[in-house]
């Protein structure tokens, strides 16, 4: 069992090789964008929101110009009802009628981020298009397209004179998320589901999210307990075990290993990091700190995902090591936990990394 004894410093090197004048290539074959398959809402979605997050951070002018150009691959993909396409090839020929709820959700996700800049030609456009999408995250019924709205609101709330719209427009979507919980729930499995499957941590994040955003302490206790549940799960031997895409883990049946994915890897430590703001409690940067060493070879078979000469991050761990391609997913949310707490908690990275990253000019933040 290996992690690294300092991390690594952010860098958007990798995102800016699989980046074209279109928007992020969604798969990459080893380190090289795979121009065959095309991009998707989802991962643009994503890259905008790690280039928001990486410019506010350190104002770096490369990262400005990648959000207007994820905008505007999203803009490109908005239908005019308000609901998104998913798909679109390397000739950006349309492949699907209609995305996914979580598709919708990450949308508004990333939307949610771009809405609360101060350059209006940018925050603006995000709005609308914020507007158009979020009344059909109510015709749904689904818990992570839900989840990812919440946390679009959540972020939407940052800027000042929009908390009051934020927390109007959050109510519905975490009241439906908490009676799904409610009639889920059970003693030996405190859950939103009968299982176990993906992007586990978006679900109690999303309740500590709202419960902060509209000051509702049911949205709390749910949110603390199921992430609770979560972490006696996927925390074995002081280290991140995730539940494998080949088979989930449903509830009274057997547990999957493998493949373990980058999406859940960063969503636990940004659901952990969240709790330990809101608490103050060291039992969950701890988590938080774990959940990141993953990445780093703190994992079942002692592997690092994380690529320091590509910047790039595997796209999975399988049974017989890390999967040798690097994409569009994996990368992404590698770098939203790592500049969550590079943003979060300053003092785990190295001193001379503060105020300072590779991959672009950096500026004050």
């Amino acid at each position: 069992m290996t992690h690294t004894k300092s991390w690594p410093r952010p860098t958007l090197q990798h995102l800016y090789r699989l980046t074209d004048d279109c928007g992020v290539i969604q798969h990459a074959k080893f380190w090289f964008p795979d121009y065959s398959t095309g991009y998707c809402v989802d991962d643009n979605s994503r890259a905008l929101i790690v280039a928001h997050q990486y410019f506010r951070l350190f104002g770096d002018a490369q990262a400005h110009e990648l959000m207007v150009r994820y905008l505007a691959f999203l803009f490109y993909m908005q239908r005019p009802d308000g609901k998104v396409r998913n798909f679109i090839d390397y000739s950006r020929n349309y492949l699907d009628e209609e995305g996914s709820p979580d598709c919708h959700g990450r949308t508004l996700w990333a939307l949610g981020h771009v809405a609360t800049l101060d350059e209006e030609y940018l925050a603006v456009p995000a709005r609308e298009m914020f507007h158009r999408l979020y009344p059909h995250l109510l015709e749904t019924d689904a818990p992570h397209g839900h989840a990812y709205a919440l946390l679009g609101l959540s972020a939407y709330s940052e800027r000042a004179e929009l908390r009051e719209e934020a927390a109007r427009l959050a109510r519905p979507l975490a009241d439906m998320l908490r009676a799904r919980y409610a009639a889920e729930r059970l003693p030996d499995w405190p859950w939103f589901i009968p299982a176990l499957t993906y992007a586990n941590a978006r679900l109690p994040e999303a309740l500590l999210r709202a419960g902060s955003l509209l000051d509702d302490q049911a949205c709390l206790e749910i949110g603390f307990e199921s992430l609770a549940f979560l972490n006696r799960e996927l925390f074995t031997d002081g280290y991140l075990s995730l539940i494998g895409c080949h088979g989930w883990y449903e509830y009274g049946g057997a547990r999957a290993l493998f493949d373990q994915q980058p999406i859940d890897a960063g969503a636990m430590v940004e659901v952990n990091l969240l709790a330990h703001h809101l608490t103050g409690e060291a039992q969950y940067l701890v988590a938080a700190t774990r959940a990141m060493n993953w990445f780093y070879g703190m994992n079942i078979l002692g592997v690092p995902l994380y690529n320091t000469l590509s910047g790039g991050c595997h796209d999975g761990l399988h049974s017989t090591g890390a999967n040798g391609n690097q994409g569009a997913e994996s990368t992404l949310c590698y770098l939203m936990a790592q500049l969550r707490l590079y943003d979060g908690v300053p003092q785990l990275f190295p001193r001379e990394d503060a105020g300072t990253a590779e991959g672009g000019n950096t500026g004050g933040g």
